[in-house]
């Protein structure tokens, strides 16, 4: 809503300067006063959004730490990939493995269903059963009629066609079920052979099925375990050479460092800087010079002179102690004197400083007096409006 509000003024500013600049009485000094307040507020409006639009505030970033983040990223980016890779090789085999076993075990039991089927087809239709005159659906055109002569077994005492004692086939009627009884028994007993035959079968057809299975399991384990075996033995074969080659390496690297060792001891014992020899330090281009490089220390005689120099240089030094301290003793009773004048002028400016301090206190009492009454006029007579929301909403609408 400020941003409107601020976009309408500059609107109504420039309105205001292109009316002006048409109005035939303006002067030059007026057109140049509103173009320079137009661009003042149009500077004023873009330090706005600089400095309260804090993405814009911030200066700089880590550019090498964001280089890094990103390396580092991509290095983890890539661990991840190639461990996502073996996994999902690994994955890949073993769900092969599984849908080839998964595979063996579907067919296997389509083929036990499908031998099911077949049997059930043959030996367990409907018109096979004991109870299929019940629920044949042509009975009603297999039935016999409700009479076939007098001697029907099929009539009742109600019917006044057979009476009791009229019962001329009862012994072949009973030797006939009897016989009807016994082949039934004999059929079920088929039956049950046959259903205790086919489970056998099926059962020996799964543990084959099982086996084989078993037995390609195992080969391809087995076959895994082979190539591992010399995978790991090519791994250690190529171990051993790598390190024949490093004994090797070492042996020659041993073997050229005590080389380079007796040569640098025979160097050593060769060699005139370390034997000190006085020839060496002598410099070519004057007798007295030395060569720094080649110089051992300094003969008896030179040390004597060295330390006749530091005695006479200890005596010397003696006597100007001795003239130093009698100076000071002098500047001393200077000093003193100079103390106590110092001492005599610090008591009187005190003495003044005592009296301008009481001064001043009574002062900063008699404007204490004052600024308490003054403020007491200006917030019981003056300042007696509380502050509007308006005086709270101009805060953060410039940038000055």
């Amino acid at each position: 809503e400020q941003q409107i509000q601020d976009g309408s003024a500059l609107a109504r500013t420039a309105k205001m300067m292109n009316t002006h600049s048409t109005h035939p009485n303006e002067t030059a000094r007026e057109n140049n006063e509103t173009r320079a307040v137009f661009r003042r507020r149009m500077q004023e409006e873009d330090r706005k959004k600089r400095i309260f639009n804090a993405k814009t505030r911030t200066l700089g970033v880590d550019v090498e730490g964001l280089e890094q983040q990103i390396q580092d990223k991509l290095t983890t980016q890539e661990i991840e990939h190639e461990r996502d890779e073996a996994f999902a090789d690994r994955m890949t085999t073993a769900e092969y493995r599984v849908m080839l076993l998964d595979r063996e075990a579907a067919r296997a039991r389509n083929e036990v269903l499908k031998n099911q089927e077949d049997y059930r087809r043959l030996y367990q239709r409907k018109d096979q059963r004991r109870e299929w005159d019940l629920s044949d659906p042509d009975s009603l055109r297999k039935d016999r009629p409700a009479r076939e002569g007098d001697n029907d077994p099929r009539l009742g005492p109600s019917c006044l066609q057979k009476f009791g004692g009229e019962d001329l086939n009862h012994g072949p009627r009973v030797r006939k079920q009897q016989q009807q009884l016994s082949n039934w028994v004999k059929q079920q007993m088929a039956e049950t052979e046959r259903t205790y035959t086919m489970k056998k079968e099926m059962d020996v057809i799964e543990a084959e099925r099982a086996a084989e299975i078993a037995e390609r399991r195992a080969q391809m384990e087995e076959a895994e375990i082979a190539s591992r075996q010399r995978m790991n033995i090519a791994v250690q074969d190529y171990n051993r050479a790598l390190a024949e080659a490093r004994r090797e390496s070492t042996r020659i690297q041993q073997q050229d460092e005590m080389a380079d060792s007796l040569e640098e001891v025979h160097n050593n014992l060769r060699s005139d800087f370390l034997n000190e020899n006085p020839n060496t330090t002598k410099s070519s281009i004057a007798p007295h010079r030395v060569l720094k490089y080649h110089w051992k220390g300094l003969s008896p005689e030179q040390l004597e002179e060295i330390r006749e120099t530091q005695r006479r240089q200890v005596a010397e030094k003696a006597l100007m102690h001795q003239q130093q301290r009698e100076e000071d003793g002098q500047w001393d009773l200077v000093q003193e004197a100079v103390r106590r004048n110092m001492i005599a002028g610090e008591r009187e400016v005190a003495r003044r400083r005592s009296e301008l301090n009481r001064h001043m206190l009574a002062e900063q009492k008699r404007q204490a007096d004052e600024q308490k009454e003054q403020r007491h006029h200006l917030d019981k007579v003056v300042y007696t409006n509380a502050p509007t929301a308006a005086y709270f909403a101009q805060f953060g609408t410039s940038t000055r």
